[in-house]
C-alpha cells in the first residue's frame, strides 16, 4: 500500500513537472554535443526511479530527489568520453556555417616572434616600478619558486599580507606591460 502511494506521488510529480524537468536538463546539458535529448534523460531517470527506488522509507522531498537524480544523470553523461562534432553541424538560420564566417583568412595570419631583449628589458623596467615588497613577493613566488607558506615562514609575515602585496604588484604590472611591444617587426 505504501509503495503504491509513493509510486503515485512520484508519477504525479513527473507528469505535472515533465516540462520543467526537460527545461532543467536544457539549462545544464548540451544535447548536440552529447547527442542525447533532454527528454531521453528525463525519461531514463524516471524509469530508473520507478524500477530501482526502494520505497520502504517515506520519500520526504520528491522534487528534490528527482532533480538531484537528473543532475546526477547529466553528470554521468558529461563524464563519459565526448564525441567530436564537425563544424558543418553548426549552421545559422540560412544554413550557412557560422564558424567559417568568423574565422579569418589564413593569409591574414602570421606568426610574430618575440624579441627576447625587448621582453626582458620591459619586464625588468616594470619590476623596478613596483614597491620593494611587491617586487620581492613577485620574484620569490614567480621566479624563485617559493610557495606563500614557505615565504611566510621564512619572513614571518602573514600569508594574507604577502598575497595582498603580490595582487597589487600583478595589477600594476598589467598596467605597465604591453605584450605587443615584445614582438619583432616582420620584414617579410
Amino acid at each position: 500500500m505504501k509503495v503504491e502511494k509513493e509510486h503515485k506521488g512520484l508519477r504525479s510529480f513527473i507528469s505535472s513537472e515533465y516540462r520543467n524537468l526537460v527545461l532543467y536538463v536544457h539549462r545544464y546539458f548540451n544535447e548536440r554535443y552529447y547527442d542525447v535529448s533532454a527528454e531521453d534523460i528525463v525519461q531514463d531517470v524516471a524509469v530508473n526511479l520507478f524500477s530501482k527506488l526502494d520505497f520502504d522509507e517515506h520519500l520526504e522531498n520528491i522534487a528534490g530527489y528527482v532533480y538531484r537524480s537528473i543532475r546526477n544523470r547529466i553528470t554521468d553523461f558529461q563524464r563519459k568520453s565526448k564525441k567530436e562534432i564537425s563544424f558543418e553541424k553548426f549552421t545559422d538560420e540560412d544554413g550557412e556555417e557560422y564558424f567559417s564566417k568568423n574565422i579569418p583568412d589564413e593569409g591574414n595570419l602570421f606568426l610574430k616572434e618575440i624579441d627576447d631583449e625587448k621582453f626582458y628589458d620591459s619586464i625588468q623596467e616594470a619590476l623596478d616600478q613596483l614597491s620593494p615588497n611587491q617586487q620581492m613577493v613577485f620574484v620569490a613566488t614567480e621566479i624563485d619558486g617559493y610557495t606563500f607558506d614557505e615565504l611566510s615562514d621564512q619572513l614571518e609575515i602573514p600569508i594574507g599580507t604577502l598575497l595582498s602585496w603580490k595582487h597589487r604588484g600583478v595589477k600594476k604590472l598589467k598596467e605597465i606591460i604591453r605584450p605587443d611591444d615584445f614582438y619583432r617587426e616582420n620584414d617579410d
